[in-house]
């Protein structure tokens, strides 16, 4: 269903342009109740009622704890299972409807993520895997628990592996206490608790360590629960501490403190900072034609640049939207969040960037990092909103579903600029700037680079990004239209995602040479660090180094297998210029200056003659 969900969609996100039935949803209309959650409460009691306190619900009960004995009790065994995966996904199919309308919008990787959270709330919730035992209200309730020390941890600004860990550890705990409770229910399997009671009585006073022993038994399990529950009220201590210690220390985590007085930081001239590469880490702007829009974009056919108009320029010539006024106070002492998509060696460098020019400014940044999900970007945003931060830069897991974070972040008169991935332009309408690579203008000029090293003609395929965000688009259809402008007799083979996995590009890529033979004569790769070595690999046991290579990014990856003749092109896209371009439009905001609504970063090829000009990689 997920492949077919991405094929019908062609990972675009779905989108509705009004938002009135998400913001219905939301408004609170009981205290800090809103529909959505009143909908969600009124699914968990019913449901609890019916398990509890019906035939149908003890049923279910006793097929999970005994299938054989309720089959012999006469129990219609098959049709309860079905009916309960049925209701299963009925329920899953609302919830992801509510999550939907919420957002305005439908991502076709919408809900990927959820399943460890899931789990660890079924399981902590007290559900038995051995079956039989469970609560859909204690789920609820250990949902809620865990949601608490995921965002705690958050706003203590643990990235999302510190948040796994948690979460991996806390529900190991209960699985270690589900194995043992199931251990010792075995053990007294087929015993007569009430004997045992009055043989325990009766023998007492002759036999007192053995009543010493029967009292030990009772009272394990509450000893184990009190462990358990010490153990995740350490686990969130300890991760305090440790982010508390690492920022006392100077160590760099997600909370950055100035160091700078407001006179230092006067006198630093970021344009004199430099990027672990050597390059400014301000890097110059480029100025871009902008054509004029063409009548119908969505008309015309998906290989005609036209049609992609609205993403490719996306931000430009806009009618901004109850934008906020500028302090014009100066940036010393401003608070700043940064949502970020996911973490990953470039987010790495670009949060360095970013960091760099705050720390100069004497900014606070806090970072939140959202793991490419957008249900938790959209928790995220309300947290953010809850702080309320002087100004919200945010890394936009989808274009499309993150038009209504945006908004809700500038209804509640927080000022925000977009960066890294585009944005749709409903979504920049809300926004101060957008900030980032000219992703389709530097690919365009990769095509043309791939067009003259295959000398204009034969067959090419695209390795894409993950479908959703906007490179999956523009590192896709900016070499389709590109070269069919430039070269006509240059012909696309095959286009396939493969999430950017080093082992699932090699199958795909060792099935083109298969498939397409001597006609493949180019691929292009959105990704120049793992499908890079999946596609290098099934190249050279396929014996085909004759292949063209070019793929977007400049990781250290890409920048050796350059060197190394492996790759033929890359493009140069500065991580920490990225972060620290976006930094520093925030802070001329705040003093007041006009800033462009789109600023780019500088469009460059990568090849063997000059990779030493951007060598140390930045990641």
């Amino acid at each position: 269903v997920q492949g077919l969900v991405l094929r019908l969609s062609g990972g675009r996100t779905l989108t509705v342009t009004t938002f009135a039935l998400g913001a219905f949803l939301e408004q609170t209309v009981l205290w800090v109740l809103s529909p959505r959650i009143l909908v969600t409460v009124s699914m968990v009691v019913a449901f609890e009622v019916v398990l509890q306190c019906t035939p149908w619900g003890r049923a279910i009960y006793m097929i999970g704890g005994n299938r054989s004995t309720a089959f012999h009790a006469g129990l219609p065994v098959e049709l309860y299972t079905v009916a309960a995966f049925v209701l299963s996904g009925l329920l899953a199919g609302l919830a992801g409807a509510l999550f939907s309308i919420t957002i305005n919008s439908a991502p076709p990787t919408m809900g990927a993520n959820s399943l460890m959270i899931v789990v660890a709330a079924v399981i902590i919730g007290g559900t038995s895997m051995a079956g039989g035992r469970g609560s859909v209200f204690k789920s609820m309730i250990a949902l809620l628990v865990l949601s608490a020390l995921f965002n705690g941890l958050s706003c203590l600004g643990a990235g999302y592996e510190i948040r796994q860990i948690a979460s991996g550890v806390v529900l190991a705990g209960v699985i270690v206490l589900d194995a043992y409770v199931l251990a010792l229910k075995n053990r007294t399997k087929g015993q007569r608790r009430e004997l045992l009671e009055t043989w325990n009585s009766e023998d007492s006073s002759s036999s007192p360590d053995r009543s010493a022993s029967m009292y030990k038994k009772d009272h394990t399990l509450i000893t184990i629960c009190a462990i358990a529950v010490t153990g995740c009220v350490a686990i969130v201590a300890i991760f305090a501490m440790f982010f508390v210690a690492t920022t006392r220390t100077g160590v760099p985590v997600s909370m950055v403190m100035p160091s700078q007085t407001q006179e230092t930081a006067r006198e630093v001239d970021v344009e004199q900072l430099r990027s672990s590469d050597g390059q400014p880490l301000i890097l110059p702007a480029e100025p871009k034609q902008i054509p004029p829009r063409p009548d119908s974009p969505e008309d015309l056919p998906d290989d005609e640049a036209g049609h992609w108009y609205d993403l490719e320029y996306a931000g430009w010539n806009l009618e901004k939207i109850n934008l906020p006024t500028s302090p014009g106070d100066g940036a010393q002492g401003k608070y700043v969040i940064l949502l970020k998509m996911v973490d990953h060696p470039y987010n790495t460098a670009y949060s360095n960037g970013l960091k760099q020019i705050a720390d100069a400014y004497g900014i606070r940044v806090k970072t939140m990092v959202a793991n490419s999900d957008v249900n938790i970007q959209a928790q995220q945003t309300d947290q953010a909103i809850n702080e309320k931060p002087d100004l919200v830069i945010i890394n936009p897991v989808d274009a499309q579903a993150c038009t209504p974070l945006i908004k809700r972040l500038n209804d509640a008169g927080i000022p925000v600029v977009a960066s890294n991935l585009l944005a749709s332009s409903e979504a920049l309408r809300y926004c101060l700037a957008w900030t980032g690579p000219d992703d389709w203008g530097q690919m365009r000029q990769l095509a043309r680079k791939l067009a003259e090293l295959m000398d204009y003609e034969g067959g090419y395929c695209i390795v894409q990004h993950r479908p959703g965000g906007s490179p999956f688009f523009s590192r896709t259809y900016s070499f389709i239209t590109e070269l069919k402008q430039i070269a006509p007799k240059m012909k696309l083979l095959a286009a396939q995602t493969t999430d950017l996995e080093a082992e699932k590009t090699m199958q795909v890529v060792s099935d083109w040479i298969t498939r397409f033979g001597a006609e493949f004569k180019g691929i292009v790769s959105a990704d120049d660090s793992g499908a890079q070595i999946g596609i290098n690999e099934a190249i050279r046991t396929a014996n085909r180094e004759d292949i063209v290579r070019v793929s977007a990014g400049n990781s250290k990856v890409g920048m050796d297998f350059i060197q190394a003749g492996t790759l033929d092109a890359i493009t140069y896209q500065s991580a920490e210029s990225d972060g620290a371009i976006a930094m520093q439009l925030a802070a001329e905001w705040f003093s007041g200056k006009t800033i462009p609504e789109v600023r780019y970063l500088p469009i460059r090829i990568i090849t063997k003659d000059n990779v030493k000009e951007y060598l140390p990689p930045q990641w």
